[in-house]
């Protein structure tokens, strides 16, 4: 990936880059989400609703006098109307176990529907819902309303239940507490009977109380060292003395006295809670009302298809940009101009954009998502629709060719080409090499140079193939000493008889200054015969009797030819298809090739499209002049 600061239009030439990348992630993931969406039971919903009645009633207060478990009625309620035993008791009532079902079976079933059962409070109020959700949507409201009724009805009892459970234990408290009443009064008439007390332990303790009331009174008003205060507390010293100079009779009949007064406090008290507890068992008054019964859904509730979908293809389209942004990331090729011109220290000498073929033009948008791989005769024809021949003199990719023309004239010689001799080369394979080297032929003689392209490629010869002529004999003929170079090379009268066609032949004026010497027979030992003393001589010969000579070579890192041809050149170019190749092995490219004692004179950014174009300007710069050259044939045309 380039490693440069980013901006917005660097963002989305990313996303346009890796689109094959953004589509199959947003794609998988939507298509995973619409399967799972379809396996999913629709889910349907029902809802009854009921209202508590008592949650401070009476009844209640009892149970919380008898030591029943203090909580929020509210929430107990919605507990216990999904438990088990309602449920169950709801299962057995409609059926769902079957009608000879054994309780075994009649709580397995009830276990399987406790989970499709809930409830909620509503909130500051006695509402509650009881909601059922299910794939049957029949079953839904009936379950809902059933449990309800069912939750009525043990209500009713458990309610029942515990209010004559508090009725009984009053019941038996009250005659406790009736024997304990009677038991204190005979042993109060027994000493009444035997000692005749007075009671005076009655009134001195009620001038004590008195006397204690005015000496708090007092002590508000004067210091503990006043009159009054010494006074009063002389007197309460002599009372507390009488008292405990008092017989023991008198005091036994004060506590036996006083027991009576408190047992029969109880007694009433009780004599009354239990008339109020038979009242309230009597009443045997509902505490729980069916409010709104449950009604038959008439849609599911989940899934929600829509939701489901839009979620799907967002998150497909957020983890496919972020695969994008990932492989792009990890992508370790040279990506800008700068990169490259900066990292190799060679300058960009062309910038050949992507050439789409006429079978590539007219397929769809989706179809062009997806790179094609071409292989065999059809690979063939694609690299020979890509000659120059098939393209208008005025279309941009004519002008990039002129340009890389022009360029390799100016900056790589310095001068006017004379009798040189270059040598293009790649790293890997499937960078473009042979048809630019091909083009470039074309264009060198369309521009007036007597130009000689030969394939030195002997291994994987691609040059016939191209312009549709046979491989023999040609430079492994020539080298073998077989075949006279002249008898080897083509010539503009081969090219019109070639497979490319008469008429595509002579749209191109000056095609005739272009000849070609294929490779030949294929080889054992294709580097021998490069290096051999017969490779120099004849490329000396061949020197003298053209403008420029263009060799296309293996790839540099693949086989030996090509840093064997190297050092017999003028110079060396390099084809580089951008995204390809890796810069490691770019650089490695250009070292391997300097230390053979090759001229490494510049790299040609192949394969560049649109998206790369665009920001380079170069994309603009196409369109742009061939609009201009276009309609300047057309004004000539039409005067």
């Amino acid at each position: 990936m380039a490693q440069y600061e980013l901006n917005l239009t660097d963002y989305w030439l990313i996303i346009i880059r890796r689109r094959t990348v953004v589509v199959i992630i947003t794609l998988v993931v939507f298509l995973g989400t619409v399967l799972y969406t379809f396996g999913i039971k629709p889910q349907y919903q029902a809802t009854a609703t009921l209202m508590i009645t008592d949650q401070k009633s009476f009844s209640t207060v009892l149970m919380e006098l008898a030591g029943t478990p203090i909580g929020d009625p509210m929430t107990s309620y919605a507990r216990n109307i999904t438990s088990l035993p309602v449920i169950e008791e709801a299962v057995k009532e409609l059926g769902l176990a079957g009608e000879d079902a054994t309780p075994e079976e009649i709580t397995d079933v009830a276990g399987s529907l406790q989970g499709a059962v809930g409830t909620a409070i509503q909130e500051n109020t006695n509402l509650i819902n009881i909601t059922v959700t299910h794939h049957k949507p029949q079953l839904t409201a009936k379950l809902a309303n059933k449990i309800v009724e069912v939750f009525i009805v043990q209500n009713l009892k458990e309610k029942s239940k515990q209010v004559r459970k508090v009725r009984e234990f009053i019941e038996n408290q009250l005659e406790e507490q009736k024997k304990k009443l009677a038991d204190s009064e005979n042993k109060l008439k027994k000493l009444k009977e035997t000692e005749a007390p007075s009671g005076m332990l009655f009134a001195l303790q009620n001038k004590l109380v008195d006397m204690q009331a005015e000496q708090n009174r007092i002590a508000k008003v004067y210091t503990k060292d006043h009159p009054d205060i010494i006074k009063i507390t002389e007197a309460m010293k002599e009372l507390r003395a009488q008292l405990k100079e008092l017989p023991e009779p008198e005091l036994q009949y004060a506590r036996l006295n006083r027991e009576v007064e408190i047992n029969d406090s109880i007694y009433r008290d009780l004599k009354g809670k239990f008339e109020s507890a038979r009242i309230a068992e009597a009443e045997k008054v509902e505490s729980v009302t069916f409010v709104n019964p449950a009604l038959p859904p008439t849609s599911p509730i989940s899934p929600n298809k829509q939701l489901n979908y839009l979620m799907g293809a967002m998150l497909g389209l957020a983890l496919g940009l972020a695969g994008a942004f990932l492989k792009e990331q990890l992508d370790t090729s040279i990506g800008t101009i700068e990169d490259v011109e900066s990292y190799l220290k060679l300058p960009v000498l062309g910038i050949i954009p992507y050439l789409k073929t006429e079978s590539e033009r007219n397929r769809g948008f989706i179809q062009r998502l997806w790179t094609k791989e071409f292989k065999g005769e059809e690979k063939t024809l694609r690299l020979r629709n890509q000659l120059l021949v098939h393209y208008s003199s005025s279309s941009p990719i004519f002008e990039a060719y002129r340009m890389l023309r022009t360029n390799i004239q100016t900056e790589v010689f310095k001068e006017k080409i004379q009798r040189k001799i270059l040598l293009l080369s790649s790293s890997g394979p499937e960078e473009g090499k042979s048809i630019t080297i091909a083009n470039l032929s074309i264009a060198m003689a369309q521009g007036g140079l007597r130009t000689l392209l030969i394939d030195g490629d002997m291994r994987r010869a691609v040059v016939h193939k191209i312009f549709g002529m046979k491989n023999e004999p040609g430079l492994c003929n020539i080298l073998r000493g077989t075949t006279d170079s002249k008898d080897a090379i083509r010539t503009f009268a081969d090219i019109l008889t070639s497979e490319i066609g008469f008429d595509d032949a002579l749209k191109i004026p000056g095609l005739d200054n272009l000849n070609i010497l294929v490779s030949g027979s294929l080889p054992l030992a294709s580097a021998e015969l490069l290096g051999s003393p017969e490779m120099t001589t004849l490329l000396a010969k061949l020197r003298d009797s053209y403008d420029i000579i263009l060799i296309d070579s293996p790839p540099v890192l693949a086989v030996a030819d090509a840093s064997i041809l190297a050092p017999k050149v003028d110079g060396v170019i390099l084809v580089y298809r951008v995204g390809k190749t890796a810069r490691s092995l770019l650089y490695r490219t250009k070292t391997q090739l300097v230390e053979s004692g090759a001229q490494v004179k510049g790299i040609v950014l192949n394969n560049i499209s649109p998206q790369i174009e665009m920001q380079y300007g170069y994309y603009y710069h196409y369109k742009y002049y061939g609009k201009y050259y276009t309609s300047e044939e057309k004004a000539k045309k039409n005067p």
